[in-house]
């Protein structure tokens, strides 16, 4: 009897160690913040909550930064982290923060739309809970918002104003959610507080920037409403030009809730969203290091893609974090140069980090020298 005691409490004590080693490491991950610089150009820093109260002292609240140059002009809106699994789209905004220089009109830029969703990781998939470049660390985070800022889920979704019935966990989708509701749930309000901010600031050109599986059919495109078609084309085949190949997709009329469609309905707003290609959201790659996310190499994707079943060609050179973050920032000096072209009254000027010097390690010497005084947490 007494071994048997002294087993259960073996137990027991193993257990206890298990849930503390556990929820330490939630609490940390949690608790973890970004870390940004922005460039000389800031001139004010908003929160969503100053588009919609009720999203105050939440864990859905993030920070805007918005530069204006010294000639009124055009509003642009920048937009990374609606799914912070998507480690590019993040990135992309903390660069053109940290380095954008804007003469005429202004720029916003939020590089974390669903902050909630970057207070947790994916374990189920062994995601890694950050990656490094040069000498910083970034998080990575879930999809959707927090089970622990939004829950229960209902046992079917249902997408309003559509009506659509999607899955439980779609209702933690901030990108199945707009145009929001400042009523609803907390993804629903975070979408209500982006839409409120998109039609109180004016904004004229807005972008939304994503990362896509290598097997998912729509890759490397700019996802547009019909009012955005005409720019994303010319855009597109300019790009081509220069050996970048950003395709056009049509948004469909059939589906609600996504940004490209409901920010089409806020006037004067020309949407964008952009994907570029990461092996790291498949579900047929090797193991998940943060190695996948920063040099964005698998081989067990690379022979996929060899066998024909990719829509998006795939070959021992992967996709880097570096050539991703450029892909999206090129795609939007593109289509603002095309926007300029279509509209002779169009009064923008604004420098972003240029693709060239984004390769051959351009990426960590950019993010490097970017760390002067105090940083501003996220």
């Amino acid at each position: 009897m007494p071994e048997r005691r002294t087993l259960r409490i073996a137990i027991l004590f193993f257990m206890l160690l298990v849930s503390v080693c556990a929820s330490t490491g939630f609490i940390r991950q949690k608790n973890s913040q970004l870390s940004v610089y922005p460039s000389d150009a800031l001139t004010e820093t908003r929160m969503l909550s100053d588009y919609l109260d009720s999203l105050k002292g939440t864990a859905l609240d993030s920070p805007v930064f918005i530069f204006e140059g010294r000639k009124s002009g055009a509003t642009v809106f920048i937009m990374g982290g609606t799914h912070p699994n998507e480690s590019a789209g993040i990135l992309s905004t903390v660069l053109i923060l940290e380095n954008i220089r804007v003469e005429t009109g202004r720029v916003i830029v939020l590089p974390v739309a669903n902050i909630s969703a970057l207070s947790q990781t994916l374990p189920g998939y062994a995601y890694p809970e950050e990656y490094t470049v040069g000498t910083r660390s970034f998080k990575i985070g879930s999809r959707a918002t927090s089970p622990l800022d939004q829950w229960p889920d209902p046992p079917i979704f249902v997408q309003k104003p559509s009506n659509q019935f999607l899955s439980y966990e779609e209702c933690r989708n901030l990108n199945r959610n707009y145009p929001g509701y400042s009523d609803g749930n907390a993804t629903q309000q975070l979408a209500c507080a982006i839409s409120r901010l998109l039609e109180e600031e004016s904004v004229d050109y807005a972008f939304d920037l994503h990362e896509a599986s290598i097997t998912y059919p729509v890759n490397r495109a700019m996802i547009v409403p019909e009012k955005s078609m005409d720019i994303a084309m010319f855009a597109s085949l300019l790009l081509a030009e220069k050996g970048l190949e950003v395709n056009v997709e049509p948004a469909s009329s059939n589906l609600r809730g996504f940004s490209y469609i409901d920010w089409a309905g806020i006037d004067g707003v020309h949407p964008f969203l952009i994907e570029v290609p990461t092996p790291v959201t498949d579900r047929v790659q090797g193991m998940m290091l943060a190695s996948l996310v920063t040099e964005g190499k698998d081989d067990f994707i690379e022979k996929v893609s060899a066998k024909g079943y990719t829509r998006t060609p795939f070959d021992k050179d992967g996709f880097p974090i570096w050539y991703r973050c450029a892909l999206h920032i090129a795609a939007i000096t593109e289509i603002l140069d095309v926007a300029k072209m279509f509209d002779e009254d169009l009064e923008l000027e604004i420098v972003l980090p240029d693709f060239s010097r984004l390769s051959d390690g351009g990426l960590a010497e950019l993010l490097d020298m970017a760390v002067d005084g105090e940083p501003y947490l996220i």
